[in-house]
């Protein structure tokens, strides 16, 4: 019984998403403003919330320009 759970364990794939990290941040701002950290550990609190925002930045996607409409640019040039 005991390998079946192993087996099964060890085939599950974790996976952690943008939306997970924007997750972890938003319930770190929100501990915070809530005075669950003690003031020796605001350092290091703010040191990884800042980590976790400069990741969310950094990966996620922008959104793409809309390619500019011929006539429009056309009638711009008149």
């Amino acid at each position: 019984m005991t390998e079946e759970v192993k087996a099964t364990a060890e085939e599950v794939k974790i996976e952690l998403s943008i939306q997970d990290i924007v997750l972890s941040a938003n319930i770190i701002d929100l501990a915070t403003q809530r005075g669950a950290f003690k003031a020796a550990e605001a350092g290091q609190v703010g040191a990884c919330f800042e980590k976790l925002v400069a990741f969310i930045k950094a990966n996620t996607p922008q959104p793409e320009e809309a390619p500019a409409d011929d006539n429009a640019v056309a009638a711009q040039e008149k």
